[in-house]
């Protein structure tokens, strides 16, 4: 582990980022479990994310959750519609719907902030960035699915914006499992901190 990062990122005002933790993603009977996909390997990641939750509410820690919301306006009618339909993606995170809803085992405080976007990346549009400059936020500690491809994309995105940002491994998880190491590893390596749950409670778990 990068102990220079930690401390930076342990002296610094932090937010917890929930990311796409819907009925859709996790839940059997959503689209990704009707499309084929193991979702029963998300399990593990829940239990883990009610303690981090736990943990960033006793110590006053902004909560943020993510969550992909689909619609025909912003489907668009180009690349990202097209690719979809060309791999048959689930048809998943449709507004208005059950799947779209996050899970109630993770069920936000009516204070949390709820930030949708549209696009894998929760920065392709202005609010997540304005709740962080408001809040005055320097580091993002993220969890949820998928690891390769939300969780990575809007770590990544806040790379690039200057924050420090931090991946607990044990809170994120992947449909494709031979993607999830791999993810971890280039994370690791260009763009943040990759720590254990317990890890981080330990490190925020102090008194004021």
């Amino acid at each position: 582990m990068n102990n220079g990062l930690k401390k930076l990122i342990q002296a610094s005002k932090q937010a917890l980022v929930i990311v796409d933790m819907q009925n859709d993603f996790i839940e059997e009977g959503g689209a990704f479990s009707q499309g084929g996909f193991n979702v029963r390997s998300f399990e593990p990641i829940i239990s883990v994310i009610q303690k981090l939750l736990k943990t960033a509410r006793i110590q006053e820690i902004p909560v943020i959750y993510l969550t992909m919301v689909h619609d025909q306006n912003n489907d668009g009618q180009k690349a990202w519609k097209k690719r979809r339909e060309a791999f048959n993606h689930p048809n998943s995170c449709r507004r208005n719907t059950w799947g779209v809803q996050l899970i109630e085992r993770l069920k936000p405080l009516q204070s949390e902030c709820i930030i949708q976007k549209h696009r894998y990346n929760g920065f392709t549009n202005s609010q997540l960035q304005n709740y962080l400059t408001e809040k005055g936020i320097e580091s993002l500690i993220f969890t949820g699915v998928n690891t390769n491809v939300c969780v990575e994309a809007t770590a990544r995105a806040a790379h690039d914006l200057d924050y420090h940002v931090a991946l607990i491994e044990d809170a994120t998880a992947t449909a494709y499992e031979d993607a999830y190491l791999a993810s971890l590893r280039n994370f690791e390596r260009h763009f943040g901190l990759v720590m254990k749950s317990e890890e981080w409670i330990k490190s925020v778990s102090y008194v004021k």
